[in-house]
Order: structure tokens, then C-alpha cells, then sequence
């Protein structure tokens, strides 16, 4: 089975886009499972499912706004992702990360973030189909 597993906070400006992301996929009646900073259900559903795709903010020192697609994924340094997460190595994990400018208390996304959100949206749509 294969799930795209939307992760984010909220309330931590450009730590949101993750959840952002996983209401329009919703609403394009993509079936996903967004996860907010509850990391015992996060990692239950990247255990619950054989092939995964992350969604979350990253800071890999890209450009604002940049996307980017690492295939058999693993949460181990040189990464600098921003949630505390478990999976079983023989899961089949997809990181679509994308490059925040800034996590902090706040409500909103960036602007740089903002302006990508169908770009986003159409790349993971298609690497879903793509599994």
C-alpha cells in the first residue's frame, strides 16, 4: 500500500507548507494522510504502509521555495529535517522536501512558498501516479 504522509505545524510560518499541501491534495481528491506534530501517528503510518511519500518543509540550504525529490529516503545527517521521525529501513520512503525561509512562531507560509503551491502540488500528483 502507498500514502502520501503530508507533515507540518501551523503555527510555525513555513513549517506549514506540508499540511497546506495536504488540504489541496485533498480537495483534489487525492488520498493522503497529513500529520501534524504528533510524531507517534506520523510514524505509525510510515509503518502502516509499504511505499510512502513525505511531504514536509526542509532546510537543505536551497533555494527559497526550491523542491526537491530524494528517493529511498533515510532521517540521518547531512539532513536537517525539522521532525523526529521512524521508519523501518525495508519501507519503500520518498522525501518531497521543500526549502523553507523561515520557521518561527507565525501563522502564514512565505510568500516564496506561496507562489509555488500548484508547482508543488502537480509534481507530487505526479509522482504519486508514478508509484
Amino acid at each position: 500500500m502507498k500514502t502520501i504522509l503530508c507533515i507540518g505545524n501551523i503555527l510555525m510560518g513555513d513549517d506549514a507548507i506540508g499540511i497546506v499541501i495536504g488540504h489541496i491534495l485533498k480537495k483534489k481528491g487525492v488520498e493522503c494522510t497529513i500529520c501534524e506534530t504528533d510524531s507517534s501517528f506520523t510514524n505509525d503510518v510510515l509503518n502502516k504502509y509499504d511505499d510512502v511519500i513525505i511531504v514536509d518543509a526542509v532546510d537543505f540550504n536551497l533555494p527559497v521555495g526550491s523542491s526537491i525529490i530524494i528517493p529511498q529516503f533515510e532521517f540521518k545527517p547531512p539532513y536537517n529535517f525539522h521532525h523526529d521521525i521512524m521508519f523501518l529501513k525495508s519501507k519503500k520512503v520518498t522525501l518531497y522536501g521543500i526549502q523553507v525561509e523561515s520557521v518561527g512562531i507565525d501563522i502564514n507560509i512565505s510568500k516564496g512558498l506561496r507562489s509555488n503551491l500548484k508547482k508543488y502540488v502537480d509534481e507530487i500528483i505526479k509522482l504519486y501516479k508514478l508509484k
